[in-house]
């Protein structure tokens, strides 16, 4: 019974996304069922995910809010190319994203607030407090890469973003921001519909 449902709230998606009219606007949820970001001063990659995705479309226009959590994550990472470093990485969502679906590609924009807890530089702590994160939001463009279909998911990616530089990191403020804030960062999410 459960396929002819599914193929059934597929169509009638679709047909609403083609027409741009609803009585009532669709709401997706998507599994976020990996990611990645690259952190370019750093050299180094940071894994993202599994996480979540809740987009409420507004199907006359195209337009879409979207609340993503993503858990925290464990950045392995060498400070200057040989001291070994780990960091629980949070990426905290500021406000809604927000973003557009034309034709079924996907532009996003996410603002993100990084937290940075449990450092430690060659086994040591780094007493970075529990309010360490960026001065500012970080601020993101997602597009969804070739083959992205809305009703079934694919990937979203950030070719470039800056991570801003870091406050309230107590005396690791000044070491923090002279080895990760900088541009040319990227970031990659994989979106699966869940149903």
């Amino acid at each position: 019974m459960l396929r002819p449902v599914l193929i059934g709230a597929i169509a009638v998606t679709a047909s609403l996304l083609a027409t741009g009219t609803a009585a009532a606007d669709p709401v997706f949820t998507y599994d976020v069922t990996k990611g990645s970001s690259t952190i370019k001063k750093l050299d180094a990659t940071l894994p993202l995910g599994p996480g979540s995705l809740v987009v409420d479309l507004e199907g006359a226009t195209g337009r879409f809010t979207a609340d993503m959590q993503l858990p925290p994550s464990q950045g392995n990472f060498k400070i200057f190319g040989i001291f070994p470093t780990t960091a629980t990485v949070t990426m905290q969502q500021v406000g809604k994203v927000t973003g557009t679906l034309t034709d079924g590609a996907v532009a996003a924009h996410a603002e993100v607030t990084i937290r940075l807890t449990d450092v430690k530089a060659i086994g040591l702590p780094l007493f970075v407090g529990d309010n360490c994160r960026t001065a500012k939001p970080a601020s993101i463009d997602l597009v969804s890469a070739p083959g992205f279909n809305p009703l079934e998911g694919g990937e979203l990616t950030a070719a470039s973003y800056t991570i801003p530089e870091f406050t309230d990191c107590g005396l690791s403020t000044g070491i923090l921001n002279g080895l990760i804030p900088g541009p040319d960062n990227t970031l990659s999410l994989t979106l699966a519909i869940k149903w």
